[in-house]
C-alpha cells in the first residue's frame, strides 16, 4: 500500500464504527479588498492525501466491514483558470492521493445528504460525524469548519467530534518516508548555510544574509523556507525570534551571528540553529558561553529516549546549563538559569516546524524533535543557540543534523576554509 493509503487506514482504525469524517484543505484568506494571501494547505488534509490545492475535501466513511474514501476538488473552469492558473485534474488527484473516488465539489452536498439523512442514507445509520475543528480552517471566506459543524448538527441532529487529536496522534510518529524527507530538508539547509558562511562579511546587514538564504533556496531547486529566517548579530541574538522587519543592524567586528533557519522538502521542515563568530574565531568569553550551550545540546541528545517527556528534557537542559555556566564562571551558584535561558529545549518537527503534538505524552520511537538550548546575555550583547533535529528510536536518539558543524574547532576551521575560497 502507498503512504497515503496507510495513513488513512491508520485513521480509520481510530474512528468509531458507523462514522463519517470530513477534512478540508482550506481556502485562501483575504489580505485586503480583492487581494488574497498565498494559500497554505491544512497540513492534516495534506498528510492524508498529498494534495495541496485549496477548496478540496476528503470524506472518509467507516461502516462495519468497509472503509470508503472520497476526494472532492474544484471542477475545470477554462475561463477561471485563465485568470488563476490550472487546477489539478481528477485523474492526477486520484494518482497522488491513491483514491479511486474523485468527484467535483458540486457533488459534495448531495453525497453528504445521502450519507447523513436518516431517510436517504445508503451507508446505514451514521452515528458519528468528525470534522477538523482547528481554528481558522475556512471552507469559504466567511465559513469556518467550526461554524459548518454547527450547521450540520442542526440539519442532521448529529453531534460533531473534533478529529484533530486523532490525526495529531498519527502525525507525531513519523514513517520512514517522512524521516527521509526531513533528512533531505536538513541536507539542503546545510548547503544553504555553507553559502551564507562563504559570503558573510563584517558590515553586512542582518537582512542581507536572511534574504540570501531565501534567494539561494529559490535559485537552487526552488526550495521554500520552512519558516522566516532569523539572522541576529550581537545583542540582537538575545531576542528569541528576531523578526525580519527588525533585521536592520550591521554586523560589527567581534559579533556573534545567530542563525535559525531551514528549508522545506516535500512539505517537511528542517529547523537548525547555529551561532558563528564574524571574525572567524571565538573570543575567550564567546567560547566559554558557546561551550556551555554545546555541552548541553550534546547532553540532551544523549539523554533523550522513549518514555521521557519534553518537560523532562527541559529540566535536564536547565540542570546542565546551570552546572556548566557555574563551572565557566558565567553565573553564580545561586542565580536562576532562566534569567539567561528563556525557552523550551524541544518541540516536535514535521510538516509544521512546530509540529502538531501533545507535549504531555512520553516520547516514542518515530518522534522527530528539536534539541535547541541557548544562553542569552543581554548585558554582554551575546546570544548563543545550537539546534539540531533528532529522531527518537527504541535505543535512544539519533541526531539527523550531525553533518552541520558545531564543535568549536570545526566551526573555526569551516570559517577559515570559506574565507580562503573567497
Amino acid at each position: 500500500m502507498d503512504e497515503f493509503n496507510l495513513r488513512r487506514e491508520a485513521l480509520f482504525d481510530l474512528l468509531e464504527d458507523n462514522s463519517l469524517a470530513l477534512i478540508y484543505s482550506g481556502v485562501s484568506k483575504i489580505a485586503s479588498e480583492d487581494s488574497f494571501l498565498p494559500f497554505v494547505v491544512n497540513n492534516h488534509f495534506f498528510y492524508l492525501t498529498g494534495i495541496e490545492q485549496e477548496n478540496s475535501v476528503l470524506m472518509m466513511i467507516k461502516t462495519p466491514g468497509e472503509n470508503k474514501a472520497y476526494l472532492f476538488i474544484d471542477e475545470h473552469n477554462e475561463l477561471k483558470e485563465r485568470w488563476t492558473g490550472k487546477k489539478i485534474t481528477p485523474e492526477l488527484a486520484s494518482e497522488i492521493a491513491q483514491i479511486a473516488n474523485v468527484y467535483t465539489n458540486k457533488n459534495l452536498e448531495s453525497m453528504l445528504d445521502m450519507a447523513l439523512a436518516e431517510d436517504k442514507s445508503v451507508y446505514g445509520q451514521i452515528r458519528h460525524l468528525y470534522l477538523d475543528l482547528s481554528d481558522e480552517i475556512k471552507i469559504a471566506t466567511n465559513l469556518s469548519t467550526q461554524i459548518f459543524a454547527k450547521q450540520l448538527e442542526e440539519k442532521y441532529a448529529k453531534e460533531t467530534i473534533n478529529i484533530y487529536p486523532l490525526i495529531r496522534s498519527l502525525r507525531m510518529v513519523k514513517s520512514d518516508l517522512e524521516v527521509n524527507n526531513i533528512i533531505e530538508a536538513i541536507n539542503i539547509t546545510n548547503i544553504g548555510i555553507n553559502d551564507l558562511l562563504a559570503n558573510m562579511r563584517i558590515g553586512m546587514y542582518e537582512h542581507e544574509l536572511s534574504d540570501r538564504f531565501e534567494y539561494y533556496g529559490k535559485t537552487h531547486g526552488r526550495r521554500t523556507l520552512a519558516f522566516e529566517t532569523i539572522c541576529a548579530a550581537g545583542v540582537d541574538a538575545t531576542v528569541m525570534h528576531h523578526p525580519i522587519a527588525q533585521q536592520t543592524a550591521s554586523i560589527k567586528e567581534g559579533d556573534l551571528v545567530l542563525f535559525d533557519l531551514g528549508y522545506n522538502y516535500a512539505g517537511y521542515s528542517a529547523d537548525i540553529s547555529r551561532t558563528y563568530p564574524i571574525n572567524g574565531i571565538f573570543s575567550d568569553l564567546q567560547k566559554r558561553i558557546y561551550q556551555v550551550v554545546l555541552t548541553c545540546n550534546k547532553a540532551v541528545i544523549e539523554y533523550a529516549k522513549p518514555g521521557l517527556k519534553l518537560a523532562d528534557l527541559q529540566e535536564y537542559a536547565k540542570k546542565i546549563l546551570k552546572e556548566e555556566a557555574v563551572k565557566k564562571e558565567l553565573i553564580k551558584e545561586d542565580e536562576d538559569i532562566t534569567k539567561y535561558y528563556i525557552h523550551n529545549v524541544s518541540h516536535h518537527l514535521g510538516l509544521d516546524t512546530h509540529d502538531t503534538s501533545d507535549r504531555n505524552l512520553p516520547l516514542v520511537p518515530g518522534n522527530v524533535i528539536t534539541v535547541e538550548p541557548g544562553l542569552y546575555f543581554v548585558d554582554l550583547g551575546i546570544g548563543v543557540r545550537i539546534e539540531d533535529d533528532v529522531l527518537i528510536t527504541q535505543g535512544g536518539a539519533i541526531c539527523l543534523s550531525k553533518s552541520i558543524k558545531k564543535e568549536i574547532d570545526e566551526v573555526e576551521k569551516l570559517l577559515r576554509s570559506k574565507r580562503k575560497a573567497q
